[in-house]
């Protein structure tokens, strides 16, 4: 068998291909994700068991350092590219202990409380979106209403002026672009541009609250931890991008998809309309069958045996976490929507020191927008029966979700 993500069957459908190679070849040997990179010896892994061991393995981890025998060269200055230079700072990029450090300033200035007092900001947006929205008649979900509640959400939290949304929202979809397995030589270079511009317009906020502090994640961040330990500029301008992007990407993809999966099955809609308690447990549902983030990549730090085959020191490989979420082995019927299921061990978050930082706010988000999306009035109904899926590998999300409520 031959596992290609550029496949447009693979694009349009990925879960009967994972379910293939779950049962007859788990550990696969496939193509590199990028195209043209025939050389280099890449893995797939597709069940949940192996997935999940792995993201909490210290012998697997994002950087390459661990891997070599010595350190590489230095790039020139003139072959340094800015985006990457930018994303090497991000946490998820990073290992023990540039890792543990800058989680703990993160962790200090992300607290549940900061969370827990965002929820009624959360729900006024939601309301002034929809009151809106319900103007219209039809509308697109992603469009409409899933991205302008998220992104002003993250750029409330982060200190983004209001005005500047839509700045922020052309960033993002570069970053997202740019991170996708498929991107191109135009598509890198608007990353390196996007990451100069996004550098120095966050460069001058940083400045601002230096002068003047705010209520504001950049502020907190800006007054270090308590125990000494600060944060230069470069480094808060990367957290402050990853943040802004990680912040509202998935959620986007988590709220239309969950509206998706509702408005398809009456039987679970007619169910989460009548119990509120269920709404962050359904959320947990739409992130197993739909995660937004379809694969996440490691690098062995050692020789490992896994299922039988051997996987080299530095090489890579892809845990394909869309396919361990429609595990069999852990979850009953796997392809079926029950937004009552529990335990619900889903690894959309992933796991291990990498686990989604602001995973507690996208699940607050997500109960929150679609309890007041699907009761705002009855009749909300699909547009179009068959979703369209955007054209991405890592991440799987709708392009467009159209639906309008009948006013008969």
């Amino acid at each position: 068998m031959v596992f290609n993500i550029f496949d447009p069957g693979f694009r349009a459908d990925p879960y009967p291909i994972y379910a293939r190679f779950r049962a007859h070849e788990p550990v696969h040997l496939g193509r590199p994700p990028t195209p043209g990179d025939h050389d280099t010896r890449w893995w797939y892994l597709f069940d949940y068991e192996t997935i999940a061991r792995i993201l909490k393995d210290h012998r697997f981890g994002r950087s390459f350092a661990p891997a070599l025998d010595e350190a590489p060269p230095p790039i020139p200055p003139e072959e340094r590219e800015p985006f990457w230079d930018m994303y090497a700072q991000w946490t998820l990029a990073l290992e023990p202990p540039e890792h543990t450090r800058q989680r703990t300033l993160l962790n200090h200035a992300f607290t549940a409380r900061v969370v827990q007092a965002l929820r009624p900001r959360i729900r006024a947006r939601a309301g002034s979106l929809l009151h809106e929205l319900t103007q219209s008649g039809q509308f697109d979900v992603v469009a409409d209403y899933a991205f302008p509640l998220t992104l002003a959400v993250i750029c409330e939290l982060i200190g983004i002026p209001p005005g500047d949304r839509d700045r922020i929202k052309e960033w993002s979809l570069i970053i997202a672009a740019v991170l996708d397995y498929k991107r191109t030589w135009d598509i890198m270079t608007a990353g390196n541009r996007m990451a100069q511009d996004f550098s120095a317009y966050l460069a001058a906020i940083i400045h601002n609250r230096r002068n003047s502090p705010q209520e504001d994640l950049i502020s907190r961040l800006l007054s270090g931890t308590g125990d000494g330990q600060q944060i230069d500029e470069t480094e808060l301008i990367a957290l402050c991008v990853m943040l802004l992007f990680a912040g509202h990407e998935t959620t986007v993809n988590l709220i239309s998809a969950g509206t998706f999966l509702l408005l398809s099955h009456p039987d679970q809609l007619a169910l989460f309309r009548a119990r509120s308690d269920l709404a962050e447990i359904a959320v947990d549902e739409f992130l197993r069958l739909h995660s937004p983030i379809q694969a996440t990549s490691r690098i062995a730090y050692a020789d490992v045996e896994i299922g039988g085959r051997l996987i080299r020191r530095g090489e890579s490989v892809t845990l394909l976490l869309g396919s361990a979420n429609r595990d069999p082995a852990v979850f009953t019927d796997p392809d079926r929507l029950d937004i009552t299921r529990r335990p619900n061990r889903h690894l959309a978050f992933g796991r291990g020191i990498h686990y989604c930082l602001g995973a507690p706010l996208a699940v607050a988000q997500g109960g929150i927008a679609l309890r007041a999306l699907l009761n705002r009035k009855p009749g909300l109904r699909l547009v179009a029966t068959e979703p369209a899926w955007s054209e991405t590998f890592g991440f799987r999300g709708l392009q467009e979700l159209n639906v309008a409520w009948d006013l008969s």
